[in-house]
């Protein structure tokens, strides 16, 4: 349980992580139960870097733009990635064979940078939102979202098939069960504690990705990537975003 933890954290964080030189076949698969762990993580340097930013007076707009770029810097931009990845598949491709070819390319295209820019406007623009007039809730929700976009995604691993014949998502998609599910939820159980009703708000916010990439990407590639799982992330972490500033930033 304990090697599944590291491997979820090494896999989705910049944080460090030891991890023995080969790892169990079914490592991947077990790690998807602590991916809201690799959401705390994330959310605690969040609530660090704002409550540093509100101590030390910076605008709301510059406190923003800096968690977002914690953000991506904690994640290595892995996310981020994968969601210009897929957009420029769906874009720029016909075929599934066709768009997992773009998507497999490691430079970035027209739908991929529009996206890039679009998300994280929102990203910032909703954190903004939130230091001006929901400060008092702000912490709750820069735990809440990154735990959720994260249980969401590794939701998203489970019942679906791998369109390539290798690649790291292999020993990783399709493979997650129930059982994986189960005990990631009952990570999100101090959320639910700290304030219920916003709590499964921004669940169901962050899982509305999740469930259109379930379908999407099936009938678009024949499956789903380690792309798509990212682009699960950044799409259920603006709407995580979105909701909470629709209940505490309006």
């Amino acid at each position: 349980m304990l090697l599944a933890a590291r491997i979820a954290i090494a896999f989705l964080t910049i944080l460090p992580a030891r991890l023995p030189a080969e790892l169990p076949a079914d490592g991947l698969r077990r790690s998807a139960a602590f991916f809201p762990l690799a959401g705390w993580l994330i959310g605690g340097f969040l609530a660090g870097g704002a409550w540093v930013f509100v101590w030390v007076g910076l605008p709301p707009l510059v406190s923003a733009v800096l968690l977002v770029t914690l953000g991506a810097w904690l994640t290595r931009g892995l996310h981020l990635d994968g969601l210009a990845d897929l957009l420029d598949g769906l874009g720029g491709g016909q075929t599934p064979e066709r768009r997992l070819a773009i998507m497999k390319d490691s430079a970035i295209g027209a739908f991929g940078v529009i996206g890039l820019v679009v998300l994280l406007v929102l990203k910032v623009a909703c954190l903004a939102a939130l230091f001006v007039n929901g400060e008092e809730h702000l912490f709750f929700v820069l735990f809440a979202v990154p735990v959720a976009a994260r249980w969401a995604m590794a939701t998203l691993a489970c019942g679906v098939q791998y369109p390539r014949a290798s690649g790291t998502g292999h020993a990783f998609v399709g493979k997650v069960g129930l059982g994986e599910l189960a005990l990631g939820s009952l990570l999100l159980t101090p959320l639910v504690w700290w304030n219920w009703s916003a709590t499964l708000i921004i669940i169901g916010a962050a899982m509305l990705p999740a469930l259109w990439l379930r379908f999407k990407a099936t009938k678009a590639l024949g499956g789903v990537t380690g792309d798509v799982l990212g682009a699960s992330c950044e799409l259920g972490e603006v709407c995580g975003w979105l909701a909470a500033v629709v209940m505490f930033g309006a």
